[in-house]
């Protein structure tokens, strides 16, 4: 393990989007001693080699369990940015608990909260840690310690347009098959109902334009930061804003969503690329809460979202081994105006 002032950290999916924001952050710190690890090791060694001196390369397959666990025995924290999530996560959270080592991600949703909370860590495991879920729930958090009335409900609109990656294609693609997932849902009276098409509230025009279309969701992470704040009444939306994407992305999800073809990945691919031609990209989360007799508004807005989710990862691998052990999603650590000061100074 690392010494008593320098952690060992080992990165999965360094060379990814969101990793390589990750990687961003964690190599400025002198306190750290970074190992990236992948199966493509001119690859590691070549982003490495954009970053200070000290960046260890080791080749490794993450499918490979056995391994991944005998190289987080001598690491003191495993962050994994590989993705898709659905297919990596729970194999190597696994890994870094077998091995005892801190362990966080970016992906992993509540079925993996749940299973990893029903079995014994003696090092604490933060899941979630990229922008939704993770931010999402902490910007409702962070919006409710600034209202000054009890609140009687919540808006939140969370998307954008921005360059798609294969995995965030594919973790789409798993999120319509979870059963923690409520298209056209909202929290009413602290129960999940239908929404109709007269409710939907549009995106605010101050920071999404008229081309974005609004899709009324709720996850599990809205659900729980809605009951720890005792908040029964919550309406969020995914923004979409491409045209071209969004019809490639309702085809693809109408076919068979396990059988996706390297095709049918393309086409959707293509159609952001198109979308984004002459276009600045943009992503943004708004948060509205309302009371009898006043509204306060929290927006966080970027050019990057997966930049924003590698920096939230830096973040919890800087502050996990600090946690107690167990099973802690993202949204319940930290002061989430201190969550908000780092993204500040980190991301521009």
């Amino acid at each position: 393990m690392g010494g008593a002032h320098v952690r060992k950290v080992l990165l999965l999916g360094s060379t990814g989007a969101v990793g390589s924001g990750c990687l961003d952050v964690l190599s400025r710190r002198d306190d750290l001693a970074i190992v990236i690890a992948g199966r493509d090791e001119a690859r590691l060694r070549a982003v490495a080699s954009t970053k200070r001196s000290g960046v260890e390369v080791t080749r490794l397959d993450i499918a490979d369990v056995p391994a991944v666990t005998a190289t987080a025995a001598h690491c003191d924290i495993v962050v994994n940015c590989a993705g898709p999530s659905y297919r990596f996560s729970s194999d190597v959270a696994r890994a870094a608990v077998g091995a005892g080592a801190a362990y966080v991600d970016p992906g992993g949703d509540q079925t993996l909260l749940d299973s990893l909370a029903a079995i014994e860590t003696t090092a604490p495991v933060v899941l979630q840690t990229g922008v939704q879920p993770g931010l999402s729930g902490l910007l409702l958090r962070a919006l409710a310690l600034r209202h000054p009335e009890r609140i009687e409900n919540m808006h939140a609109w969370c998307g954008g347009l921005q360059p798609l990656t294969a995995a965030a294609v594919h973790e789409y693609l798993a999120s319509l098959e979870s059963p923690h997932s409520y298209p056209a849902s909202a929290l009413r009276g602290g129960a999940v109902r239908r929404v109709r098409n007269e409710e939907c509230v549009p995106a605010p025009a101050q920071y999404f334009p008229d081309t974005a279309s609004v899709h009324p969701h709720l996850d599990s992470e809205t659900i729980a930061v809605a009951a720890q704040l005792g908040i029964g009444k919550v309406w969020w939306a995914n923004v979409l804003d491409g045209a071209r994407t969004i019809r490639a992305i309702h085809l693809l999800a109408a076919e068979d969503r396990q059988g996706c073809r390297d095709k049918d990945l393309r086409e959707v691919l293509a159609a952001v690329k198109l979308d984004l031609f002459g276009r600045a990209a943009y992503f943004a989360i708004v948060c509205a809460a309302q009371s009898d007799s006043v509204s306060t508004t929290l927006a966080v807005t970027c050019e990057n979202s997966y930049r924003v989710s590698g920096a939230l990862a830096a973040f919890a691998a800087q502050r996990v081994t600090r946690m107690t052990a167990g099973v802690h999603p993202f949204w319940t650590v930290d002061d989430p105006w201190d969550v908000l000061a780092f993204l500040a100074a980190t991301v521009p």
